[in-house]
């Protein structure tokens, strides 16, 4: 029994020490960051370094830095043509069969209604607004 203790002391007091060491090196990573983010100075330079030459992410200039390896500067394929045209919205109907009209394409399509509100008259909505009043 008493072994048995022991050895979950020691595992205990193993498992307290990687814990210490993660939070130390936590602190430290959260005070780096808060050096970068506070400190005018020091985030200009990291932003200069992140996106300078040898950063992960440089920003070339002149279309002769482009050339380097690893820019594709090739063209790219215009591939606007293979959309499908857009549906054409239905022509204006008469006031005393618009909200029908408008009613069937709720039911049929209802991303498409706005077009039938946006070709209506003005007198039309007005007079459904002051029905529902």
């Amino acid at each position: 029994m008493l072994d048995s203790a022991v050895a979950w002391g020691s595992k205990a007091q193993e498992v307290l020490h990687r814990y210490a060491n993660f939070s130390v090196a936590e602190h430290q990573e959260n005070l780096a960051y808060n050096e970068i983010l506070t400190n005018p100075d020091v985030l200009s330079d990291y932003t200069l370094k992140f996106f300078g030459p040898e950063g992960p992410y440089p920003v070339y200039e002149d279309e002769s830095q482009l050339e380097t390896r690893g820019y594709p500067t090739q063209a790219i394929q215009d591939y606007m043509g293979q959309f499908p045209a857009p549906p054409a919205a239905s022509a204006p109907q008469q006031p005393e069969n618009f909200w029908g009209s408008f009613k069937q394409q709720m039911d049929v399509d209802p991303s498409n209604a706005w077009r039938l509100l946006n070709q209506a008259q003005p007198q039309v909505v007005a007079n459904k607004l002051f029905v529902m009043e």
